[in-house]
């Protein structure tokens, strides 16, 4: 069911209004369970099975922690919950592409295997959920969690349907505390949340989609581009999966937020980032905080040394661009991710900021802003092509090395949704440093509304595309 059709509007239409209609609050929240599996259904019936087992294997885990008296029993209930959640994660969603990259590796010594093609469907969302019912368990066995002790409650959490399928991965400690209290309704939730939902739609429909057409015809054929065109394309698609997830993100956000409960921000302008270090802190926030919390740190952090350091750096981006896909083309976007990484520390260490030192001029931060752009931009060839071979014909034409001998003809209208996109991280920079908050004034707010409401009519489509982040 996508956000962006009908057929979820009519669907959390009527899912608000019961909601609230119901005055008893377990029964609110049977009434999500009941949904967010009916949500979940609409793509495939079989596959909600697997968000049962994952909930009923934390669950019991959490009760078997809660109740064991010693450390052995807790850490062997982490590791069961562990080796089941990665377990299912690596059958539906790593199977196919282990077989087939063991079957090259031994061709590459004159052997041949029996071809065998699993054909396993990747469940919507499943690396989503993995790792939020991951972060139950392991905060649990750290103690910063209390164990849940309502069945129903941690079912909810683990398949709210807002934020199920593409995130943002919300943490237990945040959202479990909120299904003990009785929610109230508020129009001021309900005004900021359509906002939300509103805006993150236009982001979707309007640029993302329209972005796309020009994205798709790039990275489809990148030898029959010069490298202004090629520019153009690639820049298209950083502006194209911003859109399009932080877009998501808003609608899910929105519409928790309109049902009573917060959930994280995911997204704050990272194309404002003046270093790749704080890009990942800008971009799918929950995902880099928690491959932080639960993989960088548990591996050392950057505690034993620099070149420890750096190895913790690689090990997490590269198993946080597998985690987005079963490619070799996300590793190796991951361990792109890492290596800049590490350079943007090293840097730091080599060119120390001293204490008290004033902020760069606007021409330095503008140039610093734009390094990392064009960083982010070679990173997003490796993880939009579909192989080694195209990324490296795309990566070299934007160098100037390759290309088609004369440009080919792009949509003029592509230019000005990238615009859109620029002044409104222009803006956005405004906002931050506190020259003014352009989002206040009730004429502007108006005038954005309308703009979105206009734009969703004019560019929407009969059968709108799915969201980048539902292969993930």
């Amino acid at each position: 069911m996508n956000f962006a059709s009908v057929q979820f509007l009519t669907f959390y239409v009527v899912v608000v209004a019961l909601y609230w209609s119901l005055r008893s609050h377990r029964m609110r929240k049977v009434l999500l369970l009941v949904a967010s599996y009916y949500f979940y259904m609409s793509w495939n019936v079989k596959l909600v099975s697997l968000i049962l087992a994952s909930t009923m294997l934390d669950f019991t885990a959490g009760r078997v922690m809660a109740r064991s008296p010693t450390p052995r029993h807790r850490t062997i209930a982490l590791v069961v919950s562990c080796v089941g959640n990665l377990g299912l994660l690596s059958i539906f969603k790593y199977a196919d592409f282990f077989v087939s990259s063991l079957q090259d590796l031994v061709s590459t010594f004159g052997l041949t295997l029996t071809p065998v093609e699993l054909h396993i469907v990747l469940p919507v969302g499943i690396s989503f959920y993995t790792f939020q019912t991951l972060s139950y368990t392991i905060d649990l066995y750290r103690r910063k969690v209390e164990p849940c002790r309502d069945f129903l409650d941690f079912a909810l959490f683990v398949a709210f349907f807002p934020q199920l399928v593409a995130g943002p991965i919300v943490r237990a400690k945040h959202f479990l505390p909120q299904l003990s209290t009785v929610r109230s309704w508020a129009w001021s939730r309900l005004g900021s949340g359509l906002w939300l939902m509103l805006t993150g739609l236009a982001k979707k429909v309007v640029i993302a989609d329209t972005l796309a057409l020009t994205v798709d015809r790039v990275f489809s054929a990148p030898d029959q581009f010069s490298c202004f065109p090629m520019w153009v394309g690639v820049t298209a698609f950083a502006f194209q999966i911003y859109a399009d997830f932080s877009g998501y993100s808003d609608i899910a956000i929105g519409a928790a937020r309109i049902l009573g409960f917060d959930i994280p921000v995911n997204f704050s302008h990272p194309y404002l980032a003046r270093s790749v270090r704080e890009f990942w802190q800008r971009w799918h926030i929950s995902l880099s905080t928690w491959l932080r919390d639960y993989l960088y740190i548990p591996l050392g952090g950057s505690r034993g040394g620099s070149w420890r350091t750096y190895r913790n750096l690689m090990t997490t981006m590269v198993l946080g661009g597998l985690w987005h896909g079963a490619s070799w083309t996300f590793v190796a976007w991951g361990l792109y991710q890492g290596l800049m990484l590490c350079v943007n520390r090293l840097y730091n260490a080599i060119v120390p900021r001293p204490a008290g030192a004033p902020e760069p001029g606007m021409l330095t931060r503008g140039a610093q802003t734009l390094m990392t752009f064009v960083a982010a931009c070679f990173g997003w060839v490796l993880f939009r092509s579909e192989t080694f071979h195209d990324a490296q014909t795309t990566a070299m034409t934007m160098l100037g090395l390759g290309g088609a001998p004369k440009d080919t003809p792009l949509r003029l209208s592509v230019l000005w949704i990238m615009a859109l996109v620029v002044v409104t991280h222009i803006l956005a920079g405004f906002r931050e440093r506190g020259r003014f908050d352009w989002t206040k004034p009730l004429f502007v707010r108006a005038v954005i509304v309308t703009g979105c409401v206009l734009g969703i009519l004019a560019f929407s489509r009969p059968n709108p595309s799915a969201f980048i982040y539902f292969q993930f």
